[in-house]
């Protein structure tokens, strides 16, 4: 009888070992991560954004390239969609979001990744070129 008991044991303890190992801690895969994006956009002289608005996914690795088409100076910053356009500066760049200033007839590129969903926008920070027109949204899903 202790041989039948002492089996029964092995059993039990051999079963409890193999579920808990089914069962382990291991976590879910990660889902994939969105293939990287690039946006060309062009700056010329009449203050707007050529495209004046895009989308990307959370998480998502985003090149922005910069083409000065005209004679002023531009640049490109990612902000919250709260700033005052106005008044925005490189100091309202999210993320390091700042392609930094782009001369005419010259180009600049950064790359990001892009936060949470929302709305954001990008301004040309440039004096008066917000006012002007100079400001995009970007929506990240």
């Amino acid at each position: 009888m202790k041989k039948v008991n002492q089996l029964f044991f092995l059993v039990v303890i051999i079963s409890a070992a193999a579920f808990l190992a089914a069962c382990g801690g291991s976590e879910p895969p990660a889902p994939p991560k969105p293939d990287p994006v690039s946006f060309n956009f062009v700056a010329t002289d009449a203050f707007a954004w050529t495209p004046d608005s895009i989308s990307v996914q959370t998480g998502q690795e985003v090149t922005i390239v910069v083409d000065n088409q005209g004679a002023l100076e531009h640049n490109w910053i990612l902000a919250n969609k709260n700033v005052d356009v106005a008044t925005a500066s490189d100091a309202d760049a999210l993320y390091g979001a700042n392609v930094g200033y782009v001369q005419g007839g010259e180009s600049g590129e950064l790359t990001f990744v892009a936060p949470g969903a929302g709305e954001y926008l990008y301004i040309c920070t440039v004096a008066g070129h917000a006012a002007g027109g100079m400001v995009g949204t970007l929506i990240v899903e």
